[in-house]
């Protein structure tokens, strides 16, 4: 790097890894700021030659298993005082804040969100930039935030700017993948604490896919695991909002899934099936259907929309969006590669997600009230880099057989895809989101699907 001020010990071998274990590099500069001045003044020089100096990424909770987060230049905020005011229901948080942190500050006063994704171990704004969406087509993460605030660079120089929402930016901001500047602060207006009774059902996959708008009006949210080689069940998870619920009520522990970790790290120190399903592990499946005891619990949103907080399991995972009249095709497709091909040693989930118009948002398909999601998972807690290279391959092959059979779809740009300059003009609003990006922030894994 030409004429850098950084002191020496910026530089070191520090690695940088991803919650689904599918991402580890050693960025060349890993600069923890103790304030925003420190990041501002760092960021001001850096984004004055982004070609000399690398291109910047800043980190959130680390939960994308793609590489939108890898750089030769990584800035961690946990260095930086939090900040989280409240007025009445108005309420002000620093961006880089954890969404459990956020939720339960939150509920101190009686808020919340209402609605959130599987988990909540993401930043405010990794949900933010990579637009993480709820199994419900009720409800959005975002639409209780009035404004944003970023720096974005502006004439060599940072500019604080704040966007709200009936602002063009702000089509721009939600789903803005890093690329638009540093988010420093969003402002909400939240709701009262809402409650949920939430649980695992073994159901009838029939039942719940074979009319998706009754499903989605009978529950507030909804997913189910679609199971290896099973047609006719799926292990369901649902919640409905009560009037009332424990404050600090939350889910028992998940004995079943406890178990199928301990079954698939017996069949890879055995067998090394990587992330794909083998006879043992299939007859494990088979076992646990007859023998499943649902699980339920009661509480406040905060604790039981994000049930995947609970998870013992660490999985890599692609998750692409489709018009719910191609449920039936996906399905298909899905079923004859896998059989050719192996399934993956997790089941695939599939929810249903309230469309959107964010620019760049796999959730925008105009004309549709909402989506079906396919969540693709393998488990990697016992895998090497062989292994895992061979679950991208394996996605990759998936990708292209939807390709041809002609169906259209998007994808989660924090999870394994393999989107390419085309698909990104033709599938996103590219064009109009082009204007907002800055170079400084685009690193190999964007510039790859920007194209020129």
């Amino acid at each position: 790097m030409a004429s850098d001020p950084l002191p020496p010990d910026y530089y070191g071998s520090v690695n940088v890894t991803d919650w689904g274990l599918m991402v580890d590099y050693a960025p060349v500069v890993y600069f923890r700021p103790r304030d925003l001045d420190e990041l501002a003044s760092t960021l001001a020089f850096l984004i004055a030659d982004p070609v000399n100096h690398g291109r910047i990424r800043i980190l959130g909770g680390q939960h994308s298993c793609s590489d939108i987060f890898k750089s030769d230049i990584v800035i961690d905020l946990g260095g930086i005082p939090l900040e989280f005011t409240v007025d009445g229901n108005q309420v002000v948080a620093s961006a880089w804040m954890h969404a459990h942190d956020f939720l339960f500050r939150a509920a101190q006063h009686g808020l919340s969100l209402t609605a959130l994704g599987g988990t909540d171990a993401q930043t405010l704004a990794g949900l933010i930039s990579t637009n993480t969406a709820g199994a419900t087509i009720h409800a959005s993460v975002y639409e209780l935030v009035d404004w944003i605030e970023y720096l974005v660079p502006s004439g060599g120089r940072l500019d604080l700017r704040r966007v709200t929402r009936d602002e063009p930016a702000f089509q721009a901001l939600i789903c803005s993948l890093g690329c638009m500047g540093f988010l420093t602060r969003v402002g909400f207006t939240l709701v009262p604490q809402r409650f949920y009774q939430a649980g695992f059902t073994l159901e009838d996959n029939s039942n719940v896919l074979g009319n998706l708008q009754n499903t989605c009006d009978t529950h507030d949210f909804w997913r189910i695991e679609w199971l290896p080689r099973n047609d006719e069940k799926c292990l369901m998870w649902s919640a409905k909002a009560v009037a009332e619920a424990p404050v600090d009520g939350d889910y028992p522990a998940d004995q079943m899934e406890a178990l199928l970790k301990h079954y698939i790290k017996q069949e890879e120190l055995k067998n090394h099936n990587g992330g794909f399903l083998d006879d043992a592990l299939e007859a494990v499946y088979q076992g646990m259907i007859p023998n499943y005891q649902p699980l339920a619990g009661k509480g406040p949103m905060r604790l039981m929309i994000p049930c995947d907080r609970l998870a013992p399991l660490r999985c890599a995972m692609a998750e692409w969006s489709f018009n719910p009249a191609d449920l039936a095709r996906v399905q298909d497709v899905c079923r004859t590669y896998f059989n050719a091909k192996k399934w993956p040693n997790l089941a695939v989930e599939i929810e249903c997600t309230r469309t959107d118009s964010y620019l760049m948002s796999p959730w925008n398909w105009p004309g549709l009230p909402y989506i079906i999601k396919f969540n693709f998972q393998y488990l990697t807690l016992y895998l090497d880099d062989t292994e895992k290279a061979a679950i991208v391959t394996h996605l990759n092959g998936l990708w292209d057989e939807l390709n041809k059979a002609g169906i259209p779809f998007k994808a989660h740009w924090g999870k394994i895809n393999f989107l390419t300059p085309h698909d990104v003009a033709t599938r996103y609003q590219w064009e109009a989101f082009k204007p907002y990006v800055h170079p400084a922030f685009v690193n190999p894994y964007l510039s790859s699907r920007f194209g020129d």
